[in-house]
C-alpha cells in the first residue's frame, strides 16, 4: 500500500509554510510591523474574514483529521 499522493500533498503544504516563514522573515527586515499575526488580526477584524477563517479552518479539519484517520 504506497501514500505517494498524500505525501505529495503533506510536502507540499509543508513548501508553503516554508515560503510563507521566508516572506515573513524578509518583510520584517523592510517593515518591523509586518507579521503573520497581524495579518491575522487584520483578516479578523472583518465579519467576512471571521467566516473565511472558519470555513478554511473547517476544510483544513476535514481533510487532515477526518478523512486522513481513515
Amino acid at each position: 500500500m504506497t501514500m505517494t499522493g498524500q505525501v505529495v500533498i503533506v510536502g507540499g503544504y509543508v513548501v508553503l509554510l516554508l515560503v510563507a516563514v521566508a516572506l515573513s522573515v524578509s518583510a520584517r527586515g523592510h517593515r518591523p510591523y509586518a507579521s503573520p499575526a497581524a495579518f491575522v488580526a487584520s483578516v479578523m477584524g472583518h465579519p467576512a474574514g471571521r467566516w473565511l477563517v472558519l470555513l478554511l479552518w473547517m476544510w483544513v479539519g476535514w481533510h487532515f483529521f477526518v478523512r486522513g484517520s481513515g
